[in-house]
């Protein structure tokens, strides 16, 4: 690997350029699916970068949430509402950057790092046991080393080790577990205010300069059809920032260059019709990500992204794409699984009547995790936001006031084995009150939604399919009349 990395840093650093599509072939639609596929996880980059400008903040600075999600919240689809957090744009064009993590022992936290195309290609915090202290980001082509975690062992100044990011252009997304909504968040408020990022100095520039970070690489003279777009920001962003598999770069550079993106410009070849190689790109990501080798069965309908499906995607970019989509900049498998329930004809889609529920029975009790870890039980609408209800109840885990059918609570102190029920129901037909601890709202008048199983700090138990997952069943709905 330290060859490859040789090799294209002396093609990256030489400002070299690849020649047209090896395969005699490849047809210019061809190369515009792939280009469309490639640079799709930049349009939810984009969505970070322009409102961290428009508010002054820029990048290398962390943005901190002080409350948790909720349903006006629209910035993440899919947003988890059991941790705060605290994020920062990351830009390698004229420094390194230092980011400085606490020592944290009472509770999961995550220091999650991005690189532009939203591959997690590193991670400090409790899984992985890392120490707290500063780590030092830099650019891993130019370093000459693997993008990822670098502990130190040797002389690294003070610092815990490097971040040895793969692209100019990053984010960095801290995950702190709030336990609950009062006094508890006061203390995370605290722990974030303990995270500290600052740019530094390398040992000398760029070989081959990138401009700074900005949000006019993202909406200036910009066209308004998104298949454009993309193919624009693609051409913007990817001559300084190289694909996540070094030893791919040749193929990728060959297939934008086909496609028409070259010194920093998308001009459509001649013969070009985008919007059909746009239709095509969407039919093959969505094939793409529901073949049977992307995802592992947990039982009962239950089902996983496999571990190099998730999180840090190398040459699937078309998992890559659907990802970004569905749940941008989610977590490598070691980190947290996701399962999602699906229908028996594939549909990630549940839907209710306004008289219907979903009775979600957890045979196996609770789930079991790693130590410091936590599960979350969360209901989306159609476009994938939290669903809206006059409780604020969003989602329901380990920390929620969670009982057995008979008033005990989950986490009251039982060692003993029981099933336990979460009733999932339209948020304008309110339950009995013996429900309300377990009630997940819909949304409102029934519907499309969908429902994530979160499991931070997952066990074998809950990987390897010893844990029996949670059973759903449509039935009327449970009310007072």
């Amino acid at each position: 690997m330290r060859l490859l990395y040789t090799v294209l840093q002396t093609l990256l650093l030489s400002g070299s350029t690849y020649s047209a599509c090896n395969k005699a072939d490849t047809t210019v639609d061809e190369a515009s699916e792939f280009s469309l596929i490639y640079g799709f996880p930049l349009l939810a980059y984009s969505n970070l970068v322009i409102p961290a400008f428009e508010t002054g903040v820029g990048s290398n600075t962390f943005i901190k949430r002080t409350n948790l999600s909720g349903s006006d919240d629209k910035d993440v689809v899919r947003p988890n509402t059991d941790t705060l957090y605290a994020a920062s744009l990351v830009d390698l064009a004229l420094n390194d950057v230092i980011v400085t993590a606490p020592s944290i022992t009472d509770r999961y936290w995550d220091l999650a790092f991005y690189d532009v195309y939203g591959n997690n290609y590193a991670n400090v915090g409790t899984i992985k046991k890392t120490p707290s202290g500063k780590y030092h980001i830099r650019y891993a082509v130019e370093a000459n080393e693997q993008p990822g975690l670098q502990l130190c062992d040797g002389d690294c100044a003070d610092c815990k080790g490097f971040i040895n990011s793969p692209t100019i252009y990053g984010y960095i997304l801290t995950r702190i577990l709030v336990r609950d909504n009062g006094t508890d968040l006061s203390k995370v408020h605290d722990l974030e205010d303990q995270f500290c990022i600052f740019p530094v100095a390398r040992n000398c520039p760029h070989k081959r300069p990138a401009p700074p970070l900005s949000p006019d690489m993202f909406y200036a003279s910009l066209s308004n059809d998104t298949a454009t777009k993309i193919m624009q920001m693609t051409a913007r962003i990817a001559p300084n920032n190289p694909a996540r598999n070094i030893s791919d770069q040749s193929r990728v550079d060959a297939m934008l260059d086909k496609a028409g993106i070259r010194n920093g410009v998308y001009t459509p070849p001649a013969g070009t019709d985008l919007a059909k190689a746009d239709e095509q790109a969407k039919k093959a990501v969505a094939a793409h990500a529901t073949k049977p080798e992307n995802f592992v069965q947990v039982g009962n309908g239950w089902s996983s992204l496999v571990p190099s499906a998730q999180g840090d995607y190398y040459t699937d970019y078309k998992m890559r794409a659907f990802v970004a989509n569905e749940g941008y900049l989610a977590l490598v498998a070691t980190e947290a699984v996701y399962p999602t329930h699906r229908e028996p004809n594939g549909d990630l889609s549940l839907n209710v009547g306004p008289r219907e529920a979903y009775l979600v029975t957890f045979v196996d009790d609770k789930p079991p995790l790693a130590p410091l870890g936590f599960w979350s039980m969360t209901t989306y609408t159609a476009d994938q936001f939290l669903v809206p209800n006059s409780i604020n109840q969003y989602s329901l885990g380990d920390r929620s006031n969670l009982t057995y059918p008979d008033g005990e609570p989950l986490y009251g102190g039982t060692t003993q084995k029981r099933a336990f029920q979460i009733l999932v129901q339209p948020a304008d037909a309110a339950p009995p009150s013996n429900w309300t601890s377990n009630w997940l709202p819909a949304p409102a008048g029934g519907g499309d939604f969908s429902l994530t199983f979160r499991i931070y700090g997952p066990t074998k138990a809950i990987t390897n399919g010893s844990y029996t997952f949670p059973l759903l069943e449509k039935r009327s709905a449970i009310t007072n009349s």
